[in-house]
């Protein structure tokens, strides 16, 4: 009790000392304001340079860039961008043609059209597939490259964002499928519901059809934690549940979810 007595007055005391505490305020005005200024400066030193025009082009421009991939499914998927997709392009293609010297590629998702369709600026933050047809998935998408995000479902077989399936607005959210009708879902659920650090400490089981106020809470960190959340493993035979909570950037803990809604620690 002491030792953490002395602990809280020392941590008083150099905050006391800090005249930069007001950065902690990761979404304070002050502190928006500082990293505002801080991005136009950069560019401004950046774009005026000789070079940049030239470096510029030939980064878009380059044929000799690597795409990186990841598989899912019979595809693999690439997300690309050039002076013809500036803001990205994701697309897929199967492997014989990716082993070609000029592949083709499927075009899935235009982020410069949907751009221009929404008037948004939006970064393409990953998407997560639903095994084992790895045909629709949850696409991530931030505005203007923030920390929060809107999570829409996408049929990659059409090309089209589907409907009223699993649309999550604006928030610090993490996402995981656990079957076609059922996610886990770790956003800001409203007072309480968000750590310090400001990222999601609740986890939820939803329903597909059902308000996500009214489906049941199944797992939470403590306030002060880094995060807090829950994703399911769908390999087949080995199907498993996690729950984990982040107590700082550099530990964690992780545990089973069993039958019984318990958590189990992980050995």
């Amino acid at each position: 009790m002491l030792r953490d007595q002395t602990t809280a007055a020392v941590l008083a005391a150099l905050a006391a000392e800090d005249p930069y505490l007001w950065l902690e305020e990761v979404t304070g005005d002050q502190a928006l304001d500082w990293v505002r200024t801080a991005n136009a400066l950069t560019a401004i030193a950046l774009e005026g340079s000789e070079s940049y025009e030239a470096l510029e082009a030939a980064i878009l421009d380059s044929t000799a860039r690597l795409p990186y991939l990841g598989m899912q499914g019979a595809y693999y998927y690439n997300f690309w961008c050039d002076t013809a997709n500036p803001r990205g392009l994701w697309r897929r293609t199967i492997l014989e043609e990716f082993r070609k010297p000029e592949q083709a590629w499927e075009r899935g998702l235009d982020l410069d059209a949907l751009d221009k369709l929404e008037q948004r600026s939006w970064v393409f933050r990953g998407a997560q597939f639903l095994a084992p047809e790895h045909r629709r998935c949850l696409i991530v998408l931030s505005p203007g490259g923030s920390v929060a995000v809107v999570v829409w479902a996408f049929d990659v077989a059409t090309r089209t964002f589907v409907p009223d399936v699993f649309e999550l607005p604006l928030a610090k959210t993490e996402v995981s499928w656990i079957d076609a009708d059922t996610l886990f879902v770790g956003t800001d659920f409203g007072p309480g519901s968000m750590t310090t650090s400001g990222y999601p400490r609740q986890v939820k089981l939803w329903r597909r059809g059902t308000p996500l106020d009214q489906d049941p809470l199944v797992f939470e960190g403590v306030a002060t934690d880094l995060a807090a959340g829950a994703y399911h493993d769908p390999t087949p035979g080995f199907e498993r549940d996690f729950l984990f909570r982040k107590p700082s950037f550099f530990t964690g803990e992780t545990f089973f979810l069993v039958p019984d809604g318990e958590a189990e620690a992980v050995r």
